[in-house]
């Protein structure tokens, strides 16, 4: 039997890891921004269950405080950092406070986002640019501190960065959401370039891109807060006649796939939008 020959069936069974390792994230320490509530949260919940230690960062010291109860209450490593995606600062933090809290950074989910709606010739231009501030900028400030930090520390880890199907599709039926839509569009876009960058230290960068869900934001998030009575109420209108996507995705369905990209599993995979 030719030896090049028994040297690759054998090494299909020698370089093979275990079914348990490459389903589980145990002993990995994860950054989930946006991990306060929603979307976030169910990431959260599913890279502890996977056996992560998890850093929950977010704006709001009431949300990061039950956030990490509830995650503690399941006896998961969770802990809460607030952070303002908007300042260098708060994120350069972040990325430090976990190294210090846990010991290293392997994974980063951005989850971490904001949207309102308005008509374009009624957008205030501070209300795009705080948008695109969140949605764009802040995920790029987690992606340069943590792979710095990955590179600095050889770590072969997992960057997902969450961006929305509204960078393909437009939505509601009547527009609104041309500063959300920019925002998850760059998403898709940067998310593509950093991949190249970083595959050569084999850090894997992928994007999700989920439709709408039921979560916490949609009791909150409206039109925007500037415009006039009636243009709000005609903004509400527009979007309640949006029709739902049947069924409508959970956002822990969304979770799972963003805990999927996390594992050994999308080894192969990187600048990709699923």
């Amino acid at each position: 039997m030719n030896t090049d020959y028994m040297s690759i069936m054998k090494s299909y069974i020698t370089d093979t890891r275990s079914l348990e390792d490459m389903l589980y994230v145990k002993g990995k320490v994860a950054i989930v921004t946006g991990g306060t509530s929603g979307l976030g949260f169910c990431v959260a919940q599913r890279l502890c269950q996977g056996g992560a230690k998890v850093v929950i960062a977010g704006s709001t010291d009431e949300k990061g405080q039950v956030a990490e109860r509830l995650l503690r209450d399941q006896n998961y490593e969770a802990i809460f950092c607030k952070t303002d995606l908007r300042k260098d600062s708060d994120v350069k933090e972040l990325v430090s406070f976990t190294s210090k809290t846990y010991g290293s950074v392997d994974i980063l989910v951005t989850s971490g986002g904001s949207w309102s709606f308005a008509h374009i010739q009624d957008l205030p231009e501070e209300e795009f640019i705080k948008t695109l501030d969140i949605n764009l900028v802040g995920a790029y400030r987690c992606a340069k501190y943590v792979s710095k930090y990955m590179i600095e520390h050889q770590i072969k880890g997992k960057l997902v960065l969450v961006s929305s199907n509204v960078a393909f599709l437009s939505f509601p039926v009547f527009g609104g959401y041309a500063h959300y839509a920019a925002s998850k569009g760059g998403v898709v876009s940067m998310t593509q370039e950093i991949a190249k960058e970083l595959k050569r230290y084999g850090i894997m960068v992928n994007s999700v891109a989920p439709g709408s869900m039921w979560t916490p934001g949609c009791l909150t998030n409206g039109p925007v807060s500037s415009l006039s009575c009636e243009k709000q109420q005609t903004m509400m209108a527009e979007v309640m006649a949006t029709p739902l996507e049947q069924p409508s995705p959970t956002a822990d369905s969304v979770a799972v796939v963003i805990y999927g990209l996390c594992t050994h599993m999308s080894d192969g995979m990187t600048g990709e939008c699923v």
